[in-house]
């Protein structure tokens, strides 16, 4: 199910992906810091970090 999901967003990508890259470029900057925050918060920020067992 992933794999065809993942064949079916590049196919899309394919179309619009240039489109998109050119005519949203400053809410891709957007999208990236609020998915970079979502990071931070889902996995703990440093906590997952200290979390970690060392090797």
């Amino acid at each position: 199910m992933k794999e065809m999901a993942g064949r079916m967003f590049a196919s899309w990508w394919g179309k619009v992906g240039p489109y998109y890259t050119k005519a949203y470029q400053e809410l891709w900057v957007g999208i990236g810091i609020i998915s970079y925050a979502y990071y931070k918060i889902s996995y703990g920020g440093k906590k997952a970090v200290k979390d970690k067992p060392n090797h």
